[in-house]
């Protein structure tokens, strides 16, 4: 079995790449919301008559409708009190539509074919945003062939009935937030944003942060500046690592990391690796990927190629970091 190798060059690594890409603009982020609320229509999968709460749910909802009645009258398996939770998009507003996730409360045994009645969805402040309403839709619209069937979805079933409105540039300042913090690339996108405007505007305060104060240029065009803020393309640093699948054999690495002048022997292999890039099956061994292909020649196992390379790594002969999955 030969050993699958996925080299990314140098060049792969050194690619340009959009900020967009690269970093969150703090503030500029979506907002959970739950709410409790009840589906019916379910013909008998719905709670059992051991769901108190359920049934004081739906006395309650009859009585806001104008209906008195106490949970002794609700006759049991045709609903079904569930949990609803949603994303509140960032700038979403009054009118727009959302999906909406719900899932079982109690010993519910399928939410397919139902429909939730209205449910008020709230943040974390308390506030209502949204009210979610709608036909319940659980893997195919019947339920058949899904495994889960007390976890549905509600397709645009929320409706926004409050905004909100990130303030993501407070005092005139865009606080960009790296998704892999790392100096040198924090480093390269603070001076491309500087060379970009023209002027000293970006400041990396941490390896994964960057304060961005607003050109007077764009002070009342906000959209258009972070929209040519995104498009800035940078080199991005990474570090080199060696990513190893046992079980399959699969190694992602860097193509060139570097392998110090070493001398190794595992069972009937043995391979040496000195400063004149000579080895002793006549290859290149001054880096993980000729290493690899010298041991693929040899006929080397997974198994062995997981060995030779936490070897090589704890006697500090190989220069990165090396992931065993």
């Amino acid at each position: 079995m030969c050993l699958a190798l996925v080299l990314l060059t140098q060049g792969l690594w050194a690619q340009e790449t959009r900020i967009k890409d690269l970093v969150n603009i703090r503030g500029v982020r979506s907002n959970s919301l739950i709410g409790y609320g009840i589906v019916i229509g379910l013909g008998g999968t719905g709670d059992s008559s051991a769901s108190i709460i359920s049934k004081k749910s739906v006395a309650s909802m009859l009585s806001h409708m104008g209906i008195h009645s106490v949970k002794e009258d609700i006759v049991p398996g045709n609903y079904a009190s569930v949990i609803a939770t949603a994303e509140l998009p960032p700038f979403a507003k009054i009118g727009d539509r959302i999906d909406v996730r719900i899932s079982a409360n109690a010993d519910a045994k399928s939410l397919a074919g139902g429909t939730l009645i209205s449910t008020p969805l709230q943040g974390g402040d308390g506030h209502t945003y949204s009210f979610a309403q709608g036909p319940v839709v659980v893997g195919q619209v019947s339920g058949s062939g899904t495994g889960v069937l007390t976890v549905a979805r509600v397709p645009s079933g929320g409706s926004i009935e409050r905004e909100f409105v990130p303030n993501f540039a407070p005092h005139g300042i865009v606080t960009l937030s790296l998704i892999r913090s790392d100096f040198s690339t924090n480093n390269r996108i603070a001076v491309a944003i500087n060379h970009t405007f023209k002027g000293f505007y970006a400041t990396s305060t941490s390896p994964a942060t960057i304060e961005v104060r607003i050109p007077p240029l764009f002070s009342r065009r906000l959209v258009a500046f972070v929209a040519e803020l995104e498009d800035i393309a940078v080199q991005v640093d990474t570090k080199s690592v060696v990513v190893l699948n046992e079980r399959t054999g699969t190694v992602v690495l860097g193509n060139e990391v570097q392998i110090s002048p070493v001398t190794i022997a595992h069972g009937d292999l043995s391979i040496v690796v000195d400063k004149d890039k000579h080895a002793a099956i006549q290859t290149k061994g001054t880096t993980v990927g000729e290493l690899i292909q010298a041991l693929n020649q040899l006929g080397a196992k997974p198994q062995d190629l997981g060995v030779i390379l936490q070897a090589l790594h704890a006697a500090g002969a190989l220069h990165g970091e090396i992931k065993i999955l």
